[in-house]
């Protein structure tokens, strides 16, 4: 509160963030008063931040939740008489993510948003049209958070078809950063019509636009016809840009593919773009019965290399699998003996596909851990409680996911002692490396605990009653008390908080670039964000300086969506120690921007994402820490499953970044 009051203006914009990053509704009586601050900036961070305080429980002497009608006027009003375009376009985003109950708050909010974009407002015709991009990310969120309680008006609809095909009179063609969040605001509402389609598929200036188009086409409600479909996706699927060309080829697949056959996902294995081919071969594994589809599948199947590319081999695998079992003998035997884990873990998939046990066992005692949890699962579907053998041995291991596979898939299994055993002692162990990022885990072994064990266990679990993470500790009470031993007391003893910058380290963040040597060849520069994510961008620094992301893969590649990595395990579970906690500011999840990857709130691990298209989904969600360069922003669609990090550095942009 005091630093909020601060006349340091980088103090005051600070403080105020960090009250609303704690998500309490108590707070936000003294935030409202910022935002008739004196400061554009401070009335922005206002705006935020009461959007993120009111995520919290209603307060106790609120019964009838009144605070949220207040709260959603003052909005309003401040947004009406607001000077700057940047700062109400940010209050109509707290706008529309409030936590309403009724049709009635989201009809008064969708009424003033239309007319924010019609520019009748109330508010300054300058300061409206500057606001116009922030507003129909507004509506866009209004219509993701609260379409079961009222769908957005048609009235706001048309106007939006109208800024989004640019017939609007006071919108250009090339004002594409207000029609591309107006089709995504459509595209959330369901309100993208036939001429909105036909004119934003042919856009020669935005492939976003047209990736958008295609996606629309792809959804059950598609508004066009089904001849008038096949022909757009046809040319969808030879557009310019591979990001159409992928949404092309999945809307094929939901809405064709059955009834029209895969012809065109045959087509598409020649595409330029890995994702595109990747994509293709996974459909071909759903595709109707076809000789043709099989006899390429087995093509396809080959053995990967023992260097390079193994991807497209290993995805057609898995297709072979769906498709034709009986064809799967040879390729499957290769592959489960290949020297990459990765090969071997597609593998683990096709055998999983096709219910081949030998080849699960065999996996399930590989020596990379991320096989093993592959044909875990597997193994508990296919061979019941005589799959005890691999269970054990997968809680012998080390890897935080194969421990937790194996805890959650012992769930209904036959009670025994070496399996008892095993639980216990991965518990001890775990705990014993003292790591946040062990909570999942310990989490589904205690869970499994209440099932499998006694309390002649007690002693093994006392010492997490005074645990370093609250929830385990609340656990381990939770099942000595199933266990019958009465209730017990958490008294948790949190890890010791990170270290503040210094300021040699404050000047490194904001005067140069991280940048990401790739095995592939790229380079990607990264300039990191310390004014809204400190606590990460430092966290990113200090793990760079100690080359904990040298060697380290990019593990799970989304297309059209996000390339995520920095994980020693190279997967969801395995990351660095000590949790970072959620940063959430006003900056968007756009194309390019560099996310802090978590479970849950507060449970950053330094895996990273970056974003491939702009996801405004995961917005208010996720802390955004950095953005690429510019003119590196293309090279992040040449990110593949497992291209691995050489190194990375910190330079100045003055040119040496290739």
């Amino acid at each position: 509160m005091e630093g909020a009051r601060s006349t340091n203006a980088t103090i005051q914009d600070t403080a105020i963030r960090a009250l609303g990053r704690l998500e309490r509704r108590d707070v936000v009586s003294d935030l409202l008063p910022y935002l008739h601050a004196a400061r554009a900036d401070a009335r922005r961070e206002a705006a935020t931040a009461i959007g993120q305080a009111m995520r919290g429980e209603p307060l106790p002497l609120d019964p009838g939740d009144t605070q949220l009608d207040g709260v959603q006027q003052a909005l309003i009003s401040a947004a009406t008489g607001e000077k700057s375009g940047e700062a109400a376009g940010e209050l109509a985003r707290s706008l529309a993510r409030l936590p309403y109950r009724t049709a009635d708050h989201v009809l008064k909010a969708d009424n003033f948003f239309r007319k924010v974009l019609e520019l009748s407002s109330g508010i300054d015709r300058t300061v409206a049209n500057a606001a116009r991009p922030g507003v129909c990310a507004a509506v866009e969120i209004m219509a993701r958070l609260h379409r079961k309680l009222a769908p957005v008006s048609e009235e706001t609809l048309d106007v939006l078809r109208e800024i989004a095909t640019a017939s609007a009179p006071n919108v250009k063609r090339t004002d594409l950063e207000l029609r591309i969040p107006a089709m995504q605001a459509l595209v959330s509402a369901g309100g993208v019509d036939k001429d909105t389609v036909r004119q934003t598929i042919d856009d020669p200036l935005s492939a976003d636009l047209r990736r958008l188009a295609m996606l629309v086409l792809s959804s059950g409600g598609s508004p066009v016809a089904r001849d008038d479909r096949v022909q757009l996706l046809r040319k969808g699927l030879g557009d310019r840009e591979y990001s159409v060309r992928l949404e092309a080829l999945r809307a094929w697949v939901r809405q064709h593919a059955a009834t029209d056959g895969c012809g065109p996902v045959m087509e598409m294995l020649t595409d330029t773009s890995e994702h595109v081919v990747l994509t293709a071969l996974d459909a071909l594994g759903d595709c109707p019965n076809d000789e043709n589809v099989v006899n390429r599948l087995i093509g396809e199947a080959k053995t990967p290399p023992e260097v390079g590319s193994w991807r497209r081999e290993s995805h057609a695998l898995v297709s072979l699998a769906k498709r034709s079992p009986a064809h799967l003998e040879i390729p499957l035997m290769s592959h489960s003996r290949h020297n990459l884990w990765q090969v071997r873990m597609y593998a683990a998939r096709a055998a999983a596909v096709a219910n081949v046990v030998p080849t699960l066992e065999q996996l399930a005692a590989d020596s990379h851990d991320n096989v093993r949890e592959a044909a875990l699962g597997p193994l508990r579907r296919l061979k019941a409680d005589e799959a005890e053998p691999q269970f054990v041995a997968a809680l012998g291991r080390s890897d935080y996911q194969l421990l937790r596979t194996a805890a959650r898939e012992m769930a209904g299994m036959r009670v025994s002692a070496p399996l008892t055993g095993a639980l216990v002692q991965a518990l001890v162990r775990v705990t014993e490396e003292r790591k946040d990022t062990s909570r999942d885990t310990r989490l589904a072994i205690l869970e499994r605990l209440e099932e499998f064990g006694s309390d002649r266990y007690r002693e093994q679990l006392l010492p997490l009653l005074r645990d370093y993470d609250a929830k385990v500790a609340s656990a381990a009470a939770k099942t000595m008390t199933a266990w019958g031993g009465g209730a017990f007391t958490i008294d948790p003893q949190p890890l010791a908080p990170q270290e503040l910058p210094s300021s040699s380290e404050l000047s490194i963040m904001v005067e140069k670039a991280a940048v990401l040597k790739m095995e592939s060849g790229l380079e990607i520069g990264i300039r990191l964000d310390p004014v809204r994510a400190l606590q990460m961008s430092t966290r990113f620094l200090r793990l760079v300086n100690r080359n904990y992301y040298d060697g380290l893969t990019f593990h799970r590649i989304v297309p059209n969506f996000i390339v995520q990595g920095g994980s020693p395990g190279a997967n969801e579970y395995a990351g660095d120690g000590p949790y970072v906690k959620d940063e959430i500011s006003d900056r968007s999840h756009g194309r390019g921007t560099v996310g802090l990857s978590t479970r849950g709130r507060d449970t950053g691990d330094a895996q990273m994402f970056i974003n491939l298209v702009n996801n405004p989904r995961l917005d208010f969600e996720y802390t955004v820490f950095g953005k690429v360069i510019p003119e590196h922003l293309n090279r992040i669609d040449l990110i593949y499953e497992g291209d691995r990090i050489v190194n990375i550095t910190f330079m100045a942009p003055d040119g040496r970044m290739r």
